[in-house]
This record gives structure tokens, C-alpha cells and sequence, in this order.
């Protein structure tokens, strides 16, 4: 087994000393390109269209139903269908909701502060990705800009209809020419991930990269599951991706096997040929050539590695394939994921209750101070509360500060006596709404610069006496406040709810692999391949679940971190097993040695294990899970374990040394105690027996 990497990387999780990094530097992604020409034709579109049949003003009401084209960009275009649909009735209900309580104080606080909080839930909950439950927020709160009376609340909820279906047919039109296109892209992704952790094996970057590689293949499995439909099911292509999708799963498994049995860097052909079936994802010829360095295999990593690539590239060469089995998988349902949501082991129902707490409240302060505009202080509250944790809040709202400051400054100082007529209005929104999507990836300060000027051109909209920059300070001082709010908001409500929630998640995680490792010694998972195929999702899900909370937590407790870190070896080395475990071959390690035919030297015993010389007994099976529920129980009290006689497990000898270096960890991550008697006194009594208080024992990996 390869050593453990004793310290935790630094650049694990976000610090609060790199937030500010991301402001003068761009980061590693692309510049969007397609997402802001799609997002200034969907915002575009219809503002022009209303625009020339009944004017600017109600072509700026449209275009506000506009900003549904942000939203299942990369989603199948059978899901983004009815995923767009649904955003554009939530918008709506959000304008209608806002209008009503427009001029009227408290209810506006109250109201805006329900629909943040409800969006950010439902979002999160049915998995619509970002913007999340900001827009509604925004589009909520522009709602109670309408001055004309609820009389005209039903033409502009139409009109902000007409803005989301043309956001609609803009975000649907690449089905015409690439009906395959996102789930080339999640596929192509896939591969990406896969070859990044065959490149990082041997480095102390293999856990990290092991996460991301099983999160992206996990994430373009969902993907072919959300597109499978009764047409696509027929189609050769559809059945080429489903085939690829799994030669990706091979290649990830192979790696974590090889994973455990070197030390040292795979040779980098092996990862530009992986990155070679990304390219031929969506263009069959360009399908790489396998490596010759696989040519002679010698260990059990190296030949499944050899055989998921010769399969994968032939399967990426080929433009359709006429036989395939679909996918198995559980699409779960919408009050499954509703019920996950509300659970206690989510974190939705914090941060949700945390978003609508701190627009309330932004908006009730706004309310009382002579602010011209207390919606925009409610837009920048829900705007610093999109990271997820204290220390991205942080650094997203003081990126917004400044983006907003120099966009300020800019129409201050070149577009102030600006008054623009009606289509230079609609070019300008239509611009530097797209160049801000196009942005906002590679750097937050530069994108919310280009949209800054966005809100100022369509509050302006329709008025010829007003100037482009009569409300640029109120815009300044508006989010500059609402900013300040949601960021303490964040250090204040629910700081720990990651925290808290991460000794439950490793527990979670443990007793998943419990079940999971029972099947594999005890031959289950051969017998009952649907059952295997969902426990093995389960834990996957487990395990990246586990992996975001980990993060999260780094970043909630600021000068707190090193007391999360602490559980860094347990997470790892629960990643590991898990992953192991998936890797793990259904057959006994005998039959596997007469597969492969060779013979019981030394060398292939250090690999395989001796063969069983008796069957996993109940009593065994009793043991193991007793053994499984001892570590659990720890993990979720942050205890050090007491943990009974391990089994031996004929046949698995790696996965015993799993178990034994999460004994050691648990012990190492436990609550440091008190100085106080009743601390002393209560550690004492829950301290482990001697002969298995193992702390101090040398950490050699090998079995006890």
C-alpha cells in the first residue's frame, strides 16, 4: 500500500488568505464563450422584439424573463426542456410576488425574504445548478420596482413570460444541430478527470485528484440517465456514449488499483491517451492510439488498465453501435430529493433559512435608511451568500465589491449624461450582459464590472429625462451594504453547519462500505448484480457527499481549521477504501489466479491474497459488522474507537489494512480533551481498553 500523505495540502479547500488572489488573476477555465452568446441572444432576443412592438420600457420587463437562458446550460436537452420551463413559471411567480407587495414596507422585507429562502431550498433540493436561487432573489426584488399598480401586474408577468420562452428556444436551438452535445461534453469531462488522477498517482495529489476523476464520471452517468428516453434509447449514439461512459468507470477503477500498487508516476503517455478519448467523445476520428508502453503487463492494475483502454478506444472510434446494454441506474423522484433535502444530514435547510434571514433583513434596514433603492440592498445580501461557506462568501463579496466599484466608476466617469435611446438601450443590455456571462468564469471582478451598468441601463429604460448615471452611487452604495449584510450573515447564522455535520457524513460513509465490503468477501455481489449496482452508487454518493463536506468545513471556521484537519486522514483513507472496494474483483482470488493462469509465487500473493481456504462464516460476517459499527459510532462522536476483534479476511488482505489504518485515524482525529477535571474524568471513562489502544503503534500498513 502507498504510504499516507501525513500533512494535509495546503491548497485543500479555500483560505482566507487566498481570497483576494482572484482578483488580479484569471482562473484555469475557459472563457465561456457559448454561455455569453447564449445569454445575450436569450436577454437580447426578446428585450428587442417587445421592444419594437411595444416599446422599451416593456421590452426591459422581457428581457428580465431572459435570465432563464442562464440556467441547465449543461444539462440534456430532454431535462433542460422541462428544467427551463419550470425556472420561467418560478420567475414569473417571483415578479408577481414582488409587484404585490411593492410600496408597501414590511411586507416587501417579508416577501423577498420567503422567495430567497424558497428558492435557494427548491434549487438546491431538485439539483438546478447555478445560479441557484439568486435570480428569483433578483427578479423578485426588481418586482417591486413597478410603480404603475397591480393593473399592470398581469401584462408585465406576460411580458416576462414572452422573456423566459424566448430564453427558452435560444437554450434549446443547439438541439438542431448537436442533439448529443451536452453529454459529448459530461463524457469528454469524464475523461478529462480520469487522466488527471492516472497523472497524479504517485504525487500528493492522488486523493484530491481520485475525487474529482469519481465525481465527473458519477456526474456523466446521471447525465446519460437524465437523456435516456424512449427515441435515444434506439439510437446507435445514445448506445456508443452508454458504452463509453462505462469504459470510463474501467479506466477509473484500473487507475485506483494502480494507485495502490506504485509509488512513482505513471509514464504520461498513458494520460494523453486517456485525454485523447475526451477529444473523440464527440469525433470518433479522433480516437487516440492505445499506448505501447501497456504492451507487457505484468500486474493486475496494468492488465485491467490495458483492456479498459484497448475497449474504450475502440468503442470511441466508432460513430454509432449497433447493440449496447442501457444503463441501470435509479432516477430518483421529486419528493425523494424534496425528503433527502429537508433531512437532517443536508445542509439546504440552513443555508436556505440563512439566505432568506439576511435579504429580510438587508431589506428592512434599506427600508428604515434613506436608500433610494432597498431591493438592490436585498440583491447584493443574496448575492455574498453564493459560496457556500464563510470563507467563499468573503471572497465573492469583496470580488462584487470591487467589480461593482469599477463598473460604477466607469459610468460615472464616461457614460454619466448618457441618455440613450431605446435601441442603443437594447444593444448596450444586450453586450454587456453576454460579455459579463462570457467573464465571469475566468475572473468575478471583471464580469460583475460588464453587468453593473445593466440594471442602471433598465430602471432607466423608457425614461428620455433620465441619465445613465443619475443612480450609479445609490447602485455603489446599495450593494455595498447588502454585501457587508449577507457577509455576516454568514459568519454569524449556521457557521458550522458543515462542521457539525461532518463527523455524521463519515459515519454515513463507513457503515455504506460496510455493507458494501460484507458483499464482496462474502461473494454476495456476483449473485445479485442490480443490488450490487445500487450499493455501489449509494456509496459513491457517500463518498462525494463526504468530499464537499470535508471542504465546506475548511472553510467555516476561520482560525478553526487545523480542528477539521484533523479529520483529514479519516476522510482519505475512507475515500480509499471505498474506491477499493468498487475496484475489488467479484470472483474469489483463486479463480481470479486461474484466470489470469499464474502460478501462487510470492509476488502474486502480495496482489491477490491467499486464496480462501474456508467460506466467510456467519460468526465472520457478525465480527466484521460489529467491527464496521465500532468505527462508525466513533466517526460520529469524534471518539477514538473501541473496537472489537477484526475478522481475517482471506483474499483481501488490502482491505483489512484499510480498516486497521482507519482505527488508527479515528483515534488520531478524536476531540482533544479538556484541561478541566469533568473533561479528564469523561475522557478517561470513554478511553478504549489497552489492548486496543493502538495510537502509538508504528504505522506500517501491514495486518494485525
Amino acid at each position: 500500500m502507498p504510504l499516507f500523505p501525513e500533512e494535509h495540502p495546503a491548497d485543500l479547500g479555500h483560505s482566507a488568505a487566498g481570497t483576494l488572489r482572484p482578483i488580479v488573476t484569471l482562473t484555469d477555465d475557459r472563457f465561456a464563450w457559448a454561455n455569453g452568446v447564449r445569454a445575450a441572444l436569450g436577454v437580447g432576443l426578446p428585450f428587442a422584439l417587445v421592444t419594437a412592438v411595444g416599446g422599451v420600457a416593456h421590452g426591459a420587463t422581457a428581457a428580465i424573463g431572459g435570465y432563464s437562458v442562464l440556467y441547465a446550460a449543461r444539462e440534456p436537452y430532454a431535462r433542460r426542456a422541462r428544467v427551463l420551463a419550470a425556472v420561467g413559471l418560478g420567475l414569473a411567480a417571483s415578479y408577481t410576488a414582488g409587484s404585490l407587495a411593492a410600496g408597501h414596507r414590511w411586507v416587501t422585507a417579508l416577501v423577498i425574504a420567503v422567495v430567497a429562502a424558497t428558492a435557494t431550498f427548491m434549487c438546491g433540493a431538485l439539483r438546478v445548478g447555478r445560479p441557484g436561487g439568486y435570480m428569483f432573489t433578483l427578479v423578485c426584488a426588481m418586482g417591486t420596482f413597478a410603480t404603475g399598480g397591480t393593473s399592470e401586474i398581469p401584462q408585465n408577468v406576460g411580458l416576462l413570460l414572452i422573456g423566459s420562452a424566448g430564453g427558452w428556444l435560444i437554450s434549446m436551438s443547439g438541439w438542431l444541430v448537436r442533439p448529443a452535445h451536452p453529454e459529448h461534453v459530461a463524457i469528454a469531462d469524464a475523461f478529462t478527470a480520469v487522466a488527471g488522477f492516472l497523472d497524479a498517482i504517485g504525487g500528493p495529489r492522488v486523493d484530491a485528484a481520485r475525487h474529482q476523476a469519481s465525481q465527473a464520471v458519477y456526474g456523466a452517468w446521471v447525465m446519460l440517465l437524465r437523456a435516456d428516453g424512449r427515441r435515444s434509447r434506439l439510437s446507435g449514439e445514445a448506445r456508443r456514449l452508454q458504452v463509453l461512459v462505462r469504459r470510463a468507470h474501467d479506466i477509473f477503477h484500473a487507475g485506483e488499483l494502480l494507485a495502490e500498487e506504485r509509488s512513482r508516476p505513471l509514464p504520461p503517455e498513458i494520460g494523453d491517451a486517456v485525454r485523447g478519448l475526451a477529444d473523440a467523445a464527440g469525433r470518433p476520428r479522433l480516437s487516440p492510439a492505445l499506448p505501447t508502453l501497456l504492451a507487457d503487463t505484468e500486474t493486475n492494475g496494468q492488465r485491467r488498465l490495458r483492456a479498459a483502454l484497448r475497449d474504450a478506444v475502440r468503442a470511441a472510434g466508432e460513430p454509432a453501435m449497433p447493440q449496447g446494454e442501457a444503463l441501470k441506474g435509479d432516477r430518483p423522484g421529486t419528493l425523494e430529493l424534496l425528503r433527502a433535502a429537508a433531512g437532517r444530514a443536508s445542509r439546504l435547510p440552513p443555508a436556505a433559512v440563512r439566505t432568506g434571514l439576511a435579504v429580510g433583513a438587508a431589506t428592512g434596514l434599506a427600508e428604515i435608511l434613506p436608500i433610494v433603492h432597498p431591493s438592490w440592498v436585498a440583491i447584493g445580501a443574496a448575492a455574498a451568500l453564493q459560496g457556500g461557506n464563510a470563507v467563499l462568501d468573503l471572497g465573492s463579496a469583496l470580488q462584487r465589491a470591487i467589480g461593482t466599484f469599477v463598473g460604477v466608476a466607469v459610468v460615472t466617469v464616461f457614460l454619466h449624461d448618457l441618455a440613450p435611446g431605446p435601441w442603443a438601450t437594447v444593444v448596450m443590455v444586450t453586450l454587456l450582459y453576454g460579455a459579463a456571462q462570457t467573464l465571469m468564469r475566468r475572473n468575478l471582478v471583471a464580469g460583475v464590472a460588464c453587468i453593473t451598468p445593466v440594471p442602471l441601463l433598465l430602471v432607466g429604460a423608457g425614461d428620455p429625462e433620465r441619465h445613465v448615471g443619475d443612480l450609479a452611487s445609490t447602485r455603489l452604495l446599495d450593494m455595498l451594504i447588502g454585501l457587508g449584510i449577507g457577509v455576516c450573515a454568514s459568519f454569524v447564522l449556521w457557521r458550522r453547519a458543515s462542521t457539525e455535520r461532518l463527523p455524521a457524513a463519515l459515519g454515513r460513509a463507513i457503515r455504506a462500505e460496510g455493507m458494501m465490503m460484507r458483499a464482496v468477501v462474502a461473494g454476495e455481489a456476483q449473485e445479485n448484480a442490480t443490488a450490487w449496482l445500487k450499493l455501489r452508487t449509494a456509496v459513491r454518493r457517500e463518498l462525494i457527499d463526504l468530499w464537499t463536506v470535508y471542504e465546506s468545513s475548511l472553510g467555516e471556521l476561520v482560525g478553526r481549521r487545523r480542528s477539521v484537519e484533523r479529520l483529514w486522514p479519516a476522510v482519505v483513507i475512507v475515500q480509499r477504501l471505498g474506491f477499493r472496494l468498487m475496484a475489488a474483483p467479484l470472483k474469489p482470488a483463486a479463480d481470479q489466479l486461474a484466470d489470469y493462469k499464474v502460478a501462487l509465487d510470492p509476488e502474486d500473493l502480495a496482489v491477490y491474497g491467499k486464496p480462501a481456504e474456508a467460506p466467510f462464516t456467519d460468526e465472520d460476517a457478525e465480527k466484521l459488522d460489529a467491527y464496521i459499527q465500532a468505527l462508525a459510532a466513533a466517526a460520529e462522536q469524534r471518539r477514538a474507537p473501541i473496537a472489537p476483534e477484526l475478522p481475517e479476511l482471506w483474499g483481501h488482505p488490502v482491505l483489512r489494512q484499510h480498516l486497521k489504518r482507519l482505527t488508527y485515524a479515528l483515534v488520531a482525529g478524536a476531540r482533544r480533551p479538556g484541561t478541566g477535571v469533568a473533561s479528564q474524568v469523561l475522557t478517561h471513562l470513554s478511553a478504549p481498553p489497552r489492548r486496543v489502544r493502538e495510537a502509538d503503534a508504528p504505522r506500517t500498513g501491514q495486518s494485525r
